[in-house]
C-alpha cells in the first residue's frame, strides 16, 4: 500500500474522513480532510466571490470545504481522480499511524 499526501483519503470506522498530511518512511501524519481543506485555502476577495457565484446564497463557511470533500470522494470512488480512499484499519497494518487533530502547516527549513 503506497500511500500519498493530498492524493488518497483515510475512512475510519465512524465514517470521517482524513487526509494525508504527511509520510515518513512507515510512519503517516492523518488530518481530519475538511480542517486539511480549510487551513489549505487563503480567504481573499477571490475566494468569497467563488463561493458567492457557486451558492448564489449565504452559507455557512464549512459549507464549501464539506461540498468539496463529498465531491472528491464521489471522483475518488468513480475513479474519475487518481488515488483511493483506505480503512484506517488497514493503513494502520502497515503505517504507524499519527492523527493531528489540527493542521499544521509544515516550514521549509
Amino acid at each position: 500500500m503506497e500511500l500519498r499526501p493530498t492524493r488518497d483519503l483515510i475512512q475510519d470506522e465512524l465514517g470521517n474522513y482524513y487526509s494525508i498530511q504527511s509520510v515518513e518512511g512507515d510512519k503517516i501524519t492523518l488530518v481530519n480532510a475538511i480542517t486539511h481543506s480549510a487551513f489549505r485555502r487563503i480567504l481573499s476577495d477571490d475566494f468569497v466571490e467563488e463561493v458567492r457565484k457557486k451558492y448564489n446564497e449565504n452559507v455557512a463557511v464549512g459549507q464549501y470545504f464539506q461540498d468539496a470533500l463529498q465531491s472528491r470522494i464521489k471522483g475518488l470512488q468513480s475513479g474519475k481522480y487518481p488515488g483511493g480512499i483506505y480503512r484506517l484499519v488497514d493503513v494502520m497494518k502497515e503505517y504507524k499511524v499519527e492523527l493531528s487533530a489540527f493542521y499544521v502547516q509544515k516550514t521549509k527549513e
